[in-house]
């Protein structure tokens, strides 16, 4: 390959909730589109860092609310931008008890309180709950396991709340889909919900705060903790709470163990590939570690028993059923590959699963995102660089750009967007940006004042993304509850949130369609919009309508 001079180029400002405008949910003037558009090796990104607001859908809706369950590794309930947001009473920890688990705010303990117990599924039942088409055996084992939990007490704990240490993607994911201004009236200097604080408020004056603004920041949030832990009962215990609560809508911005495809299975058109003489080493890879993970296991760990699938079978089904009912939103995974992460991949007209991938402002599939069959829209994100011999996405803006003294082949380069997701960050020292020291390090249960920052942070990936469209569902289930109406079920929000996307949009503030591009095969791009797009990207204010005329 030719040498060249690489120069790093000035990253473009922009708006800081430029996510809310790709989406309509803010009506933002970023002027007039590029005419004609350059190509795809070409930035199509209007620099409009302040544009005018003209509308939001806010606008539209006069009270109501939703309640959405986000199933994730915790929440800050601390937060200035999400205190109000968070239902702490009903949020629940599955990581360290099976039965569930809440901590005690600081201020409501002390070194003498005892962990205490509550039942926190004395409501739980199946009634309703259909078509979960399980064998008899199956049915049975699922309704023990219900009894059990109908009988179980989980504990409440005097201790640090473990959703300020180790939330920080659940806390990202929070504001994105209800972060609220934290505004404050003059004269106080408490933080106000946005029900209250307009339109007398003004931001809050500790200048680490920002005036931010998640989807719905008028909906509420139970946060629902899970671990990364191959356990399948945690997992359905999840689910079966959210399901108890009648919540309007799941957000699940995470991959969960796929009981048929794990890392020694892979799927058949791999396997195919594996039988071919340029794939034997791999081939013979795949062998050894097949062996390795038969070898001889710890006689003192949990076995699997004689069934072991039965849980995984009993999730899967239950996460389809339950979607019949309440929308699942599912992010599509961040592998880059052409088939979804699970339970993205459950994803099909039959059930209300949402597989959720994401896309630039510069109109491609973010570099990450994975894609194929049974993708059903996008939302927008940040983007990563690709390096492979299909397309070379390269991040320009790096300051180790100028080590990278190729040139790229022609037709194959695709413009790097820098835009990310602004969203809230866990503050202190176990978040994303941890702040400034010393202040970072003060834990905000300890009495932090904020005065360290570190409240936000830049996100993305398809989680970010999931998260988004887990915002619209809130957005337009409160717009019915706003107008008298019942909330819509996993079978018709999916189809409006099919009916309201486009693959002609452009993500604004950039002025170029979803376009397709070629990631893991030669001429792959040819297979369409639908292959990387699926439905497209949703306009919140269509959605909003239509939601409105359902029945």
């Amino acid at each position: 390959m030719e040498r060249q001079t690489m120069t790093r180029p000035v990253a473009p400002r922009y708006y800081w909730l430029w996510h809310l405008a790709a989406l309509k949910v803010i009506d933002a003037d970023f002027g007039p589109l590029m005419d004609p558009l350059p190509p795809v090796s070409e930035s199509a990104l209007r620099e409009v860092p302040a544009p005018g607001i003209r509308s939001t859908v806010w606008d539209r809706i006069k009270g109501g609310t939703a309640t959405v369950a986000l199933i994730d590794t915790g929440v800050s309930r601390t937060h200035p931008n999400l205190a109000s947001r968070v239902d702490a009473d009903r949020s629940i920890d599955f990581t360290t008890h099976r039965y569930g688990a809440q901590s005690l705010a600081m201020e409501q303990a002390t070194p003498w309180t005892r962990e205490g117990r509550r039942a926190f599924f004395p409501d739980l039942d199946l009634d309703g709950l259909h078509p979960l088409q399980l064998s008899s055996h199956e049915q049975d084992f699922l309704e023990a396991l219900v009894e059990d939990l109908r009988q179980s007490r989980g504990v409440t704990r005097p201790l640090p709340d473990g959703d300020e240490s180790f939330s920080a993607h659940g806390t990202a994911c929070a504001g994105l889909i209800v972060g609220e201004p934290a505004a404050v009236a003059p004269g106080s200097a408490e933080p106000l919900p946005p029900e209250r604080a307009f339109p007398q408020g003004e931001p809050n004056p500790n200048g680490n705060l920002l005036p931010y603004f998640g989807v719905d920041p008028f909906s509420h949030l139970i946060s629902i903790r899970t671990s990364f832990e191959s356990d399948p009962y945690q997992y359905i215990n999840a689910f079966l709470y959210a399901w108890q609560h009648k919540v309007d809508v799941i957000v699940l911005p995470r991959g969960l163990p796929d009981p048929v495809r794990g890392p020694l299975r892979p799927k058949e058109d791999l396997k195919a590939d594996l039988e071919t003489w340029k794939s034997r080493h791999a081939a013979d890879l795949f062998a050894r570690l097949e062996v390795l993970g038969n070898g001889v296991g710890d006689p003192f760990a949990a076995q699997p028993g004689f069934q072991p699938d039965r849980p995984w079978k009993i999730l899967s089904h239950l996460m389809q059923a339950i979607s019949c009912h309440i929308p699942v939103i599912c992010a599509a995974g961040n592998d880059g590959e052409s088939q979804l992460i699970y339970p993205a991949g459950l994803a099909d007209d039959s059930n209300g699963i949402v597989a959720v991938g994401a896309v630039t402002a510069e109109g491609l599939r973010a570099g990450y995102s994975s894609y194929g069959e049974g993708l059903t829209l996008v939302a927008p994100a940040d983007d990563y660089p690709v390096y492979n011999r299909h397309q070379m996405r390269l991040n320009r803006f790096d300051p180790l750009i100028a080590m990278h003294d190729y040139s790229v082949a022609a037709g194959k380069e695709h413009v790097f967007c820098p835009l990310e997701l602004v969203t809230t960050d866990l503050p202190g020292v176990f978040g994303y940006d941890s702040g400034s020291r010393p202040w970072s390090s003060v834990m905000p249960t300890q009495g932090n004042p904020g005065l360290g920052g570190g409240y936000y942070t830049a996100f993305g990936g398809t989680s970010g993304a999931c998260s988004l469209i887990g915002g619209l569902v809130a957005l337009a289930q409160r717009a019915r509850r706003a107008a008298g109406k019942a909330p819509l079920d996993g079978l018709q929000i999916k189809r409006l949130l099919v009916r309201c996307s486009s693959t002609a949009s452009v993500v604004e503030p950039g002025c170029r369609p979803l376009t397709p591009d070629t990631m893991n095969a030669d001429d792959e791009h040819h297979l369409g919009h639908a292959a990387f797009f699926g439905a497209g990207l949703p306009d919140a204010g269509a959605l909003v309508t239509a939601a409105l005329a359902g029945t």
